[in-house]
């Protein structure tokens, strides 16, 4: 694990507690990453995985990606989150970022050195290894 992957999985054990409890590692560099949980401690009686920690893996991997654009001096919360479930996931669980593109990210960063404020609309996706999406969660995050 390099420094950024075990500086992030450290701070989202020791501040979320849920987040420990279901084991959430992020895997990758700054450049490239995902947030991972394992199927076991996440699934459901359906023996599928918990709707609940595909929904909270997309939270978090949304924030995490907010919250390194916006800095480390920046507070990030969600605003609205929704969540789509598309096929049940009996895997380990793997949330990506989709990014969005450089307009709206420099719309962004602008809004935030202008304002002190700004929104972020993303996408984060959830699926397993073999790149198959279970679910997709549409948020809106706040920095400042």
């Amino acid at each position: 694990m390099n420094d950024f992957s075990q500086r992030w999985t450290t701070r989202l054990h020791q501040g979320f507690p849920l987040l420990k409890a279901m084991q959430v590692q992020l895997l990758g560099d700054q450049s490239d990453w995902q947030l991972t949980a394992p199927y076991g401690p996440n699934q459901n009686d359906h023996h599928s995985a918990f709707g609940g920690s595909i929904s909270t893996l997309a939270t978090i991997a949304g924030w995490l990606w907010v919250s390194e654009l916006a800095g480390p001096d920046i507070e990030v919360v969600i605003q609205t989150g929704s969540t789509h479930f598309l096929i049940p996931l009996q895997s380990d669980l793997i949330a990506k970022v989709c990014p969005p593109d450089a307009s709206q990210t420099a719309r962004f960063l602008q809004m935030l050195q202008r304002k002190g404020r700004a929104r972020m609309a993303l996408e984060i996706t959830v699926g397993d290894a073999t790149g198959k999406i279970a679910a997709r969660f549409n948020a809106q995050y706040v920095a400042g």
